[in-house]
């Protein structure tokens, strides 16, 4: 596996209040947007942009960003990609069954993933329990090496001193067209994979359950949760670095992680679809040991054919929520449709500096403003190439962070306008 550098997220951070005074001093220029005046001031790199009752912090590492209150921010240049965690003591404590998340952790809205239709609890026909996977054959459906063909229902995988509750393949054997469903994954990782892959193929996470073996329910303090729930950047072979293939993440609800999902190698023969899934509550990051993504791509390159649709993806965070940040190559093909987005750090990256992305389609997507992001809503995107920005809309959320309820159901444009009629660039 290539090892990932700790430490702090590079090119922007977040203003402290006691800095605020002498910012304010700094020579500003005024902008109009969204209907609001915006004072805009910059120092040492650092945009503090204030208007309405919202204020943002945000880097400003190539021409900047400017963000509208409680509003959206404009597109910003990226950060560098996301490092991994310190080792810390695991343990591999767990109950049968993890229960639903406790009331007050992050919540789904109406029409979205959440507690009531995703993870191993709500797949048709569950039994009421679940079996522990034995590696060795013993006789039951969830024992014996994971084999090609097969599909494994309502198995209970269990990572233990730290190592990853599933292993996909070998490096001399590779498993494929393998379906999991129904099925809890949970473990103390913390600066691994809980799902990794060695060898792998056409594997489906259907109504699975990704999850610390350490706590039972958010929050989860830094040390309890995991680095990755699934990690398809692995390979024990030095010849071939990038060897985990397609997926599909299918009804998934996925939480306690640094990363949700870390991709490595995406393509229109192996594709990568990740949807109807609730990715909520990450793990505290360690005062940024992790820098927190529900969906990661920022190691290796060959991303293209991915889709991302129909999910949910809110917590608090100190990164992406959507984290397509590699800068090596650009991204295309992608299509991240009808998900509702809210918090992290710049709650969406769709594709590093965006000025080589081809086809990525990114259309009916809601923001929402129940988890205020630390520096904004957006970055990363580029008109042109085959590009498409359509049809994003703002969601003023009960008990959010926004008090503007006239913004509710605007249209997000990319440059951070809130509007009644749709981006058509």
């Amino acid at each position: 596996m290539k090892p990932h550098a700790a430490g702090r997220r590079s090119g922007g951070r977040a203003t402290g209040l006691a800095d605020l005074g002498r910012i304010l001093q700094a020579p500003a220029r005024s902008k109009l947007a969204a209907g609001a005046a915006v004072v805009t001031l910059a120092l040492g790199g650092v945009l503090l942009a204030r208007g309405g009752s919202g204020l943002f912090a945000s880097a400003a590492p190539e021409g900047g960003t400017a963000t509208k209150g409680d509003g959206p921010a404009v597109s910003a240049s990226p950060a560098k990609p996301n490092t991994s965690a310190a080792g810390a003591r695991p343990s591999s404590s767990h109950s049968r069954a993890t229960p639903r998340p406790a009331a007050g952790s992050a919540r789904a809205p109406v029409g979205f993933p959440g507690a009531s239709n995703t993870g191993y609890q709500n797949a048709p026909g569950y039994p009421g329990k679940l079996t522990t996977y034995s590696s060795r054959a013993n006789g039951s459906a969830c024992s014996g090496p994971i084999r090609s063909g097969r599909t494994y229902r309502f198995c209970k995988f269990v990572g233990k001193g730290g190592a990853a509750a599933l292993t996909i393949g070998t490096t001399r054997k590779a498993v494929e067209n393998v379906t999991f469903f129904g099925c809890l994954f949970v473990g103390n990782a913390v600066d691994n994979a809980v799902i990794t892959y060695a060898n792998g193929n056409n594997i489906t996470f259907d109504y699975v359950t990704i999850a610390p073996s350490a706590v039972p329910a958010p929050p989860v303090p830094y040390g309890k949760g995991y680095q990755y729930g699934i990690n398809q950047v692995q390979d024990d072979r030095p010849d071939n670095y990038l060897h985990g293939r397609g997926f599909t993440l299918d009804h998934a609800d996925v939480w306690g992680f640094g990363n949700g999902i870390q991709l490595g190698s995406v393509t229109k023969a192996n594709p990568v679809v990740i949807r109807n899934s609730w990715f909520h509550d990450a793990s505290e990051d360690g005062g940024d040991i992790y820098h927190t993504d529900a969906i990661l791509s920022s190691d290796g390159d060959g991303i293209e054919y991915l889709t991302v649709d129909h999910n949910t993806i809110v917590s608090r965070g100190n990164t992406n929520g959507l984290a397509l940040q590699y800068a090596g190559s650009y991204y295309s093909n992608i299509t991240v449709t009808n998900n509702y987005f809210s918090g992290f750090g710049y709650t969406v990256n769709i594709g590093g500096d965006g000025r080589g992305n081809r086809n990525v389609r990114f259309t009916g997507n809601v923001f929402g403003t129940d988890i205020r992001p630390r520096f904004g809503p957006l970055y990363g995107w580029t008109d042109g190439n085959g590009n498409l920005w359509r049809g994003n809309r703002w969601n003023v959320a009960p008990g959010g962070y926004s008090s503007r309820k006239a913004d509710d159901g605007k249209y997000w444009w990319p440059d951070g306008t809130l509007s009644t009629s749709d981006y058509n660039r």
